[in-house]
């Protein structure tokens, strides 16, 4: 793989640094605090906070209510909520065990019918259900055979290359000792649910709809989560993802039927989003109410991280979209922020005993970045940085000498799945000790990155396609002859991929408007051979009308035959954004190709 430099003058001359715009310059009235003595949490009213108010107001006095936010078991899908009872609220409020989430109402009560809105407010409690006997059993067992906890974070569409350029201060964090950078790491799928489901399950999107219809509600609860067998070891878990409306297992999708993991913010995010003012900003939702939406995630992980350190081994997953989905630009703007994050768990003690990761699901997929000379890495090689806590480096020294030796070697999101399984079974010598069922399902030849990882590795044998794969170096030929003859095959099978779809009435069809780029790919030593020796891969940009949208296909071409070989239209990547294009339409993998007529009708 390539060194890419962050900082080319194609992608600089469209950067400019952000700055975070805050969603509020108040102080918060109700605050909650967790009390040791009783494990529970009190809910304290700052009435001093409101006096300028009750300056002006006479007579007027300070009243607030709490509410505590209940999922409806009946639901068919995590986002639907039962309307919860008002309690009135007195200072140093002792909350029931059972609260998980709560939203306050103050008000400045006039008089006795005429009540005015001051602030209203919404937070997530970590309620400690451990039992005594239970934390007894994990002190004296952390004693014997000590185990890592394991607390994931991630941004996603952030690469390792744009995490340089946008976010310093996380870098140099990561960048400490204890850390490793897997610095050939390369995604397996297009979106985030492919990478993600790949990194937690070890399957494949495709794999995952052999078992069950991801469309129908209960699929995504068959599934076999990495955080299952992590309960299963008597951890602690939690699972944490902003932005309602495009997280990661409801878009386009029911969602998860039962609570997937002990501890899970969905509930809250999705209620909050319904009843909350929402402020969009870099594409998606910014302040939700009083505060940023990221921030729910990371005081929810900051919770979890304080309430279970030294009582119960942990499995974390927190997961952001709301500043980098849709901008790289935005990264920038929360390095400051995260930054910080990671300085208030290195002070809760997070990286004392835990193996702790900083990931993403793939880079910018779309416009600038994507678009740029680097665009194509950009969008393959997401971040992945691995942190091992110094008694683990001291207990397991060939396992860590092995990851480090890995560090510039390729591998994928099952590697990542393998690791997981791995620190479940420390015992294990070699890849071929995994049973059966706790191997990647859709690669077989994928291992834990704490065995060493074949120099020699080819994509296929770490379960990534040819058309993600970033090991082969490129030759542009857009000015061969034959490429116009590809271009045109391309558009020809994406025509004719609508008919067969049934999507035709709803998609116009396609007619090309530029080629700007085509790469041919080299053949490795080490790497797969075509039989016929005219065979190449070509990835292939072009635009086309209507709407212009900016298309990536990677395809097999016989020059002696001027053939095109089968191509998945379903895999052709969109360089543009499809946001303002495929409303008409709801199946996801259309979603990036379908240019829907009523769309034009509008834009005319």
């Amino acid at each position: 793989m390539p060194f890419v430099d962050p900082f080319t003058s194609d992608v600089m001359d469209h950067f400019s640094r952000q700055t975070i715009r805050e969603c509020s310059n108040t102080s918060d009235l109700v605050t909650s605090q967790f009390d040791f003595k009783t494990h529970r949490y009190r809910l304290h009213i700052h009435k001093h906070l409101a006096e300028p108010l009750l300056r002006v107001n006479g007579n007027a006095s300070i009243e607030c209510f709490y509410m505590k936010l209940l999922t409806n078991p009946e639901a068919i899908d995590d986002s639907k909520h039962k309307e919860p009872n008002k309690h009135h609220l007195t200072n140093h409020q002792l909350l029931p065990k059972n609260a998980d989430f709560v939203i306050t109402k103050c008000y400045l009560r006039k008089s006795k019918k005429r009540y005015e809105k001051i602030q209203y407010n919404a937070m997530s409690l970590i309620q400690d259900r451990l039992t005594e006997e239970q934390v007894r059993d994990f002190v004296e067992e952390q004693k014997v055979h000590p185990r890592p906890s394991v607390f994931i974070m991630g941004l996603d569409s952030t690469s390792r290359i744009n995490l340089r350029r946008s976010m310093p201060l996380v870098y140099q964090y990561v960048s400490r000792p204890g850390w490793y950078e897997m610095q050939g790491y390369n995604k397996v799928g297009d979106n985030t649910f492919p990478n993600l489901v790949a990194f937690l399950t070890g399957n494949s999107e495709a794999g995952v709809e052999s078992v069950c219809d991801l469309r129908k509600p209960g699929c995504l609860d068959k599934l076999p989560f990495i955080w299952k067998r992590f309960k299963v070891a008597n951890y602690t878990t939690a699972f944490a993802e902003d932005c309602a409306q495009i997280d990661t297992f409801n878009y386009l999708k029911p969602g998860f039927q039962k609570q997937p993991t002990d501890y899970y913010l969905r509930p809250l995010i999705s209620a909050l989003e319904a009843a909350f003012p929402v402020t969009k900003d870099y594409g998606n939702a910014y302040c939700v109410g009083r505060h940023l939406s990221f921030s729910y995630v990371w005081d929810f992980g900051k919770q979890f991280i304080e309430r279970f350190l030294g009582r119960s081994s942990i499995f974390g997953f927190l997961w952001s979209n709301s500043f980098t989905h849709d901008s790289f630009e935005a990264a920038t703007a929360l390095d400051k922020l995260f930054r910080k994050y990671l300085g208030t768990f290195e002070d809760a003690g997070l990286f004392r005993r835990s193996i702790v990761i900083l990931m993403s699901d793939h880079g910018q997929r779309f416009k600038t970045l994507r678009q740029a000379a680097s665009g194509y890495y950009e969008e393959r090689m997401p971040m992945m940085f691995i942190y091992i806590p110094p008694w683990f480096r001291k207990m397991y020294p060939h396992l860590v000498k092995n990851l480090k030796a890995n560090r510039n070697r390729l591998t994928s999101n099952y590697d990542m799945h393998m690791t997981l399984q791995h620190l479940l079974q420390l015992n294990v010598t070699s890849p071929q000790d995994f049973p059966t069922e706790h191997q990647a399902k859709a690669c077989p030849t994928c291992q834990s990155l704490f065995f060493k990882v074949p120099l020699n590795r080819t994509c296929e044998m770490a379960g990534i396609e040819e058309k993600w794969c970033c090991c082969q170096p490129t030759v542009t030929v857009t000015k061969a002859p034959y490429v116009a003859n590809i271009v045109e095959a391309i558009i020809r099978q994406m025509n004719e991929h609508l008919k067969l779809r049934k999507i035709d009435h709803l998609c116009a069809e396609y007619k090309l408007k530029k080629l700007n780029k085509a790469d041919q790919k080299s053949i490795l030593a080490s790497g797969l051979r075509p039989a016929d020796k005219d065979e190449h891969v070509y990835i292939i940009e072009f635009e086309t009308v209507p709407s212009s949208p900016t298309f990536e296909a990677t395809v097999r071409w016989n020059n002696r035959t001027q053939k095109l070989l089968p191509m998945d239209v379903d895999e052709i990547s969109r360089l543009s954004s499809y946001k303002n294009d495929a409303n008409c339409i709801n199946i996801k993998t259309a979603k990036k190709y379908c240019i829907c007529k009523d769309s034009i009708a509008k834009e005319n």
